[in-house]
């Protein structure tokens, strides 16, 4: 979503990153990819599960068919901080605290649309995200 951000503030909105590692860790994740955008970390992964976000099954082989494509586009993974298994997601919520999108990845590597999230934020009535299974 980084590459994303110009619209995102287009649309009065901010990306905010979560992350589950130590306030060490989110700090050198900031500075190694020079990332511009407000970075939170919760090592006790309470708003994680408050969110719904899932844990990783181990050997799930979409995981390598998305590593792969991610490597073939130049993407590597360095060292895994915080907790390796927690996954993600991806939230818009509006000031007036309403959830127009909502996504939880359901494997690593498993990211939404970032067209689809973007619809949500510059839409005044936004799509609601894919329900179909994960691929």
């Amino acid at each position: 979503m980084c590459g994303f951000t110009p619209r995102i503030h287009a649309s009065g909105a901010e990306l905010v990153i979560l992350g589950n590692g130590t306030p060490e860790q989110a700090a050198w994740f900031v500075k190694d990819f020079h990332i511009e955008t407000p970075v939170l970390t919760d090592p006790d992964l309470a708003s994680h599960a408050i969110a719904g976000a899932r844990r990783a099954r181990l050997m799930d082989p979409r995981v390598f068919l998305r590593a792969a494509a991610a490597m073939a586009q130049g993407f590597r993974q360095t060292r895994t901080m915080g907790s390796a298994g927690q996954l993600g997601g991806v939230f818009v919520i509006t000031p007036a605290g309403k959830m127009p999108y909502r996504y939880l990845s359901a494997f690593a590597g498993d990211h939404p649309n970032p067209e689809d999230v973007l619809h949500a934020l510059e839409s005044p009535s936004p799509r609601p995200p894919a329900t179909e299974p994960h691929q």
